[in-house]
């Protein structure tokens, strides 16, 4: 079938001919042409049609059906009939999937070209109907200009058009399952029938793995109180007129809600086989407290939203964790309670610029046994105080992985300590250090901050003892490295205390995507200042050792 093919217009003369791939602007050309040979091609309208020049009455040319070839008979008789039952055979059958194309459409990374193509011709219309993967997106439909942004008239036109495709593929009566159905769309009030759509297409058809991206017109940034309350009321509106869809959803991301006080837990009940859950500037009032149990969930992201406290309260599947910003409170922002499969944890907070509240890790992690953890400090005060190892051990005992992220310039690294002396299976630390910021709020508050890091680091001061050592901790990356003597006295502690660390990875600061400054002033750029870095460390350490410094 994809190989080339040996055809001729005339017995005697073969002709090698490769199939091409057919585009979907080819289609609505592709019945006007003339070709001046016989093809072999996939035809993506019904059943293999052939077309072949005028022979001689003498010849004996080779006629090519779907997966047969035969010979022609120009002479009288019953021959003459024959193209007559063929075209009445194409007509009964016109209208089918042939098995090429439908394996053809099922492979077929991206549906928006189908669902574009579909629009010219009609027997084209029922193909995206078959396929047991669709996905349509909004942005798939939007203008392609990247040298202008998007007005709200243009996302509007183009959550329109989405909306039709989504309504003409899910109308299709096909009993096929589909395996996969991703949504994205803006939450406008036309889009219901998305949901009507998919609601009446679970009454006739199995549809497993639903995924639904509820998008705003307006950003973040733009999105008032009163416009979140609005956006929050839509959605819920849409959620109790089609329960059988939302009851199909196994991931939902959703933002810029305000939902009340019981919305929350009533999306979760009836979202039986719901698997990942993204609240993205999402809340229940300011400062409202968001209570989560599910029997199915996996995947939970929190990411600015207004909650003062997050409590999981059972969440006997839950894997994954990320849970970014939250409110200023002397209480404890996150409770894990039932979270026996937990596995990896995110944890970012940049509200801590005046705050001078410090939580124990030990209360966060509660009974869980993570084995990758990920802090983000966004380059301000250090927000967790460093805890012995009897009161770390059940939740870092199978700790692989600690990546530490926007450390603060000013901060020192020694109190990073306590993780190595918790976690006796750690692997791999990665340290980003960071002290550059275009925020004028970090101006306004420069005085204050110098006192809370100072401050700060005088509460974070951790000793290890002298003879600590750590059998697998392997490699060492610091981002943000300059040469200076808290980066080399942290390095060395370390060479010290893991007795098979096999690489010490270094990095320069990233540039800043605001302004494009790199803050870092102390790095070694030649290969001279690099071979004598080099040679420093490795004397601190007999064993061979491996540094890398990367530009």
């Amino acid at each position: 079938m994809y190989g080339p093919v040996l055809v001729g217009p005339v017995m005697g003369q073969l002709q090698t001919t490769v199939t091409r791939r057919i585009r979907p602007e080819d289609c609505s050309t592709m019945r006007s042409r003339k070709p001046s040979r016989i093809y072999l091609g996939v035809d993506l309208f019904g059943p293999m049609k052939l077309r072949r020049p005028a022979a001689p009455p003498s010849s004996t040319p080779l006629r090519l059906s779907a997966g047969r070839a035969s010979t022609v008979n120009h002479g009288g008789g019953d021959a003459d009939r024959r193209p007559r039952k063929r075209k009445q055979s194409r007509r009964k059958t016109g209208s089918a999937c042939s098995p090429t194309t439908f394996y053809i459409l099922d492979k077929l990374d991206v549906m928006h070209e189908a669902v574009r193509t579909s629009v010219l011709s009609r027997r084209w219309r029922h193909l995206t109907g078959l396929h047991s993967r669709i996905v349509v997106d909004v942005l798939y439909f939007q203008p392609d200009d990247q040298d202008s942004e998007l007005t709200l008239d243009d996302l509007v036109r183009g959550n329109n058009k989405a909306i039709q495709a989504a309504k003409s593929i899910l109308a299709h009566r096909s009993q096929a399952t589909v395996t996969f159905l991703y949504l994205r769309f803006y939450l406008t009030e036309e889009s219901v029938d998305i949901f009507t759509a998919v609601d009446e297409a679970l009454a006739y058809r199995e549809i497993t793995g639903v995924e639904l991206v509820v998008k705003t017109e307006l950003p973040e940034a733009e999105c008032s109180a009163d416009h979140m309350l609005m956006y929050g009321r839509r959605f819920m509106r849409f959620f109790e007129a089609c329960p059988r869809a939302f009851g199909a959803l196994e991931e939902l991301h959703v933002q810029n809600l305000r939902f009340g006080e019981s919305d929350i837990p009533n999306v979760l009940r009836t979202c039986k086989k719901l698997e990942y859950l993204f609240l993205e500037n999402c809340d229940a009032g300011i400062r409202s407290v968001l209570q989560i149990e599910h029997p199915q969930l996996k995947q939970l992201r929190i990411h600015y939203c207004l909650f003062q406290r997050v409590e999981l309260s059972c969440l006997p599947r839950l894997e994954y964790l990320n849970c970014r910003t939250w409110m200023i409170s002397k209480q404890y922002p996150l409770s894990l309670g039932y979270v026996p499969q937990l596995q990896t944890l995110f944890l970012c907070n940049d509200g801590t610029i005046t705050e001078d509240k410090t939580f124990e890790f030990s209360r966060f992690l509660g009974n869980t046994t993570i084995n990758f953890l990920s802090l983000d400090f966004e380059c301000q005060r250090i927000w967790i105080q460093p805890e012995g190892p009897r009161q770390l051990a059940r939740p870092m005992q199978n700790l692989r992985t600690l990546s530490l992220h926007n450390i603060h310039g000013q901060c020192d690294l020694t109190w990073t300590m306590f993780f190595l002396e918790a976690a006796p299976l750690l692997e791999e630390i990665f340290l980003e250090v960071w002290d550059h910021t275009c925020d004028s709020e970090y101006e306004e508050h420069g005085e204050e901050l110098q006192q809370i890091f100072q401050k700060g680091n005088e509460s974070l001061n951790w000793e290890s003892p002298n003879d600590f050592k750590h059998d697998n901790l392997r490699v060492l990356t610091i981002s943000g490295f300059q040469v200076e003597e808290k980066f080399l006295r942290y390095i060395r502690r370390v060479m010290v205390a893991a007795v098979n660390l096999q690489l010490i990875s270094l990095f320069d600061s990233a540039y800043c995507l605001d302004c494009f400054l790199r803050p870092s002033k102390i790095y070694p750029r030649t290969y001279g200042e690099r071979d004598q870095l080099k040679k420093q460390i490795s004397e601190w350490r007999s064993s061979p050792l491996k540094i890398e410094i990367n530009i």
